[in-house]
Formats: C-alpha cells, structure tokens, sequence
C-alpha cells in the first residue's frame, strides 16, 4: 500500500472527509505552499524528532521552526532532529525524505502545533512531494487522534 492510500484510508475509516489536491514537485513545505498556491500557515508541516530511545513527529504550520527547547520542556524530554535516514526508515511507502500528514497512521507517536488550529482548513503532506490532503481545521483533532498537542512553534529566524 502506498502512503496516500493509507492515508486516505486511514480518513475514512475516522469519516473525516478530504479532498487530495495535487500540485507540482517540491522539496520542501514552504515550496509546496507557493506551487499549490496556499499561504504557508496552512501546509502541515512534519518533522521527526528523536528523543530519549524514542522517535515522534511534530507538526507544525510551515511558515513556522520548532522551538525544541520548549517542546521539550512541556514533555520532560530532551529533543533533536532526526535525519533524513530516519525519516525514510520510518515512513518506508513515502519518497524519500517526506514526513506524512498523518503519522498516526503509521502507529508513530506525535505532538501537534496548536498555531494550526487558527486556520479554517490545513493541508497535509501526502507522502510524495505531488499531493496534499486537504480538511477542515474543525476535523484535525479527530485526525490526530488523541495526540498531545500544546504550543511550540515559533518564526522562522531569517538567516542571512
């Protein structure tokens, strides 16, 4: 199975409706907002986290960094970037490098943004540079399940 049918799997089975919204090939989350013609706020942004013998995603908006400091500091762990090694080890179905939208349908553990509640609607990497799963902000509490979520985003520092 491909990551965009577990994925759209995963949706229906939680009758969470979505529509896949496709989109010219990029590398990165802010590219992926400009070709889709979406602000950044509202692309999902995955990242995969190491930390204490464990791994996690944390999603936040893409026009956002995660701020690891204080992550860590409202989980009581000590986090840092995983490598893009790990990412494709992990999600295996994806190209390589991506981080889906949807972790938790990979039984991977996750902590979300809350800054992505304050849009109306978010887009979710679709497991393949070319597609994003697009729902409802009123649905992403159901799509990510009983996941921890807090605040722990900030800017991104500009460096020049």
């Amino acid at each position: 199975m491909n990551a965009m049918h577990r994925m759209e799997r995963f949706l229906d089975q939680h009758m969470i409706p979505f529509e896949i919204v496709a989109h010219p090939h990029t590398q990165t989350s802010a590219a992926t907002a400009r070709s889709a013609k979406i602000t950044p706020d509202r692309v999902a942004k995955g990242v995969l986290l190491n930390g204490m013998g464990c791994q996690m995603v944390a999603m936040i908006p893409a026009d956002q960094e995660i701020h690891l400091g204080r992550l860590g500091l409202d989980n009581d762990v000590e986090f840092s970037l995983a490598d893009e090694t790990s990412v494709s080890r992990l999600f295996k179905e994806c190209s390589p490098g991506v981080v889906p939208g949807l972790p938790n349908a990979w039984g991977v553990e996750m902590v979300w943004d809350d800054a992505l509640m304050a849009q109306p609607d978010i887009y979710l990497e679709a497991g393949d540079h070319e597609r994003l799963l697009h729902i409802e902000t009123c649905y992403l509490r159901e799509a990510f399940g009983d996941a921890p979520h807090c605040r722990f985003s900030q800017p991104r520092s500009h460096h020049g």
